[in-house]
């Protein structure tokens, strides 16, 4: 999970073969109004803090065109609604419901990872067609159960550990939100099916 732990694993990766694309799969978070499941195909990727992407990284990353007809084609084949627009990449699990929505607002963006941002910009220093297909595991008005990143940082994972074990109620969050990854999850593996079927199809 993370900007630097993608970018890592694009680079080991990169040299094994020849790639026809590059796409980035996952969950999101919505920036707007949406349902667990929705489809989101953006049209750019923006990283939040463009310091983080150093010179190779512009003002955005544009996804590329065929690649999102085919699956937005594909999206509407399994009845899945989709956010376009644009993702923006943060290095941080957002939270909390209004700094969704102020990012949203900031960036004019549909939706957030922590990962497309550093895949697209390896692809794009190689010229290799990308796009982002991934699907909302949170929606813009909820809260995750509390701050996640403790976790992700040694010095305050204790912390989190501790936040988990004091914290009323908090086990009742965590089951939402593993209700709501694995619609997530069935719902992109039902999309890739058809996905893949139809690119074997088409060659």
């Amino acid at each position: 999970m993370g900007l630097i732990n993608a970018r890592a694993a694009c680079e080991a990766v990169f040299p094994k073969r020849p790639w026809t694309v590059f796409i980035s799969s996952g969950f999101a978070g919505a920036l707007v109004p949406s349902r667990i499941g929705d489809v989101v195909i953006p049209e750019q990727v923006v990283c939040a803090d463009s310091s983080l992407m150093g010179s190779a990284f512009g003002s955005s990353i544009v996804c590329h065109a065929s690649y999102r007809q085919q699956a937005c084609k594909t999206a509407q084949l399994s009845g899945n609604a989709i956010l376009s627009g644009r993702l923006i990449t943060v290095e941080n699990i957002v939270w909390l419901a209004r700094d969704k929505l102020a990012i949203g607002r900031a960036f004019q963006a549909s939706s957030l990872d922590m990962e497309s941002a550093a895949i697209g910009s390896m692809a794009a220093r190689h010229d290799i067609p990308f796009c982002v297909i991934r699907s909302v595991s949170d929606r813009l008005e909820e809260d995750l159960p509390f701050d996640l990143n403790l976790f992700r940082r040694a010095g305050t994972f204790v912390q989190g550990v501790w936040a988990v074990a004091t914290t009323p109620g908090i086990w009742s969050g965590f089951k939402r939100l593993r209700r709501q990854k694995n619609v997530a999850s069935a719902r992109l593996a039902q999309f890739f099916e058809i996905f893949f079927s139809m690119a074997e199809n088409n060659t």
